[in-house]
């Protein structure tokens, strides 16, 4: 094995880790973003609770059934809204699984063709060794 050929495997190792940790930080902003989607939702939700329970009275329970509707299209856009969030997680989830799979792929590689590198040295080492043994015996017996 060269060394030009390690230094490959060692540059691409360094090139898919940055693509581990880019895949890392959109998996932060994936994660961050679906959160924010679930609050607006609760939020939704919990604001079509708190003006039920508030109506009071023929005219409060009027104005809540007219508003009805339109907080209802509210929760419908945050469903959707954390729909999107969740499938975008979903795919960002699956970018850091093959970056990190590609990421120790690189490596287990790199680790191959060094454990053959140490190999190959140590048999060289050994013919010199055993060469050298050879020219310092003496010829006859």
């Amino acid at each position: 094995m060269s060394s030009a050929r390690i230094r490959s495997l060692r540059a691409l190792i360094r090139v898919r880790k940055t693509e581990v940790d880019e895949a890392r930080a959109g998996m932060a902003r994936a994660l961050a973003a679906e959160s924010a989607a679930m609050a607006e939702l609760e939020r939704q939700l919990t604001q079509i609770e708190v003006e039920r329970d508030e109506a009071e009275g023929d005219a409060g329970r009027e104005s809540f059934r007219l508003w009805l509707p339109i907080a209802q299209e509210e929760v419908a856009r945050a469903e959707q809204v954390l729909l999107k969030t969740r499938a975008d997680s979903q795919r960002v989830r699956e970018e850091l699984i093959q970056a990190n799979a590609a990421f120790k792929a690189a490596q287990s590689l790199l680790e191959k063709r060094e454990e053959e590198e140490r190999v190959l040295r140590a048999r060289r080492e050994q013919a010199e060794l055993d060469d050298l043994a050879r020219r310092r015996r003496p010829f006859f017996l």
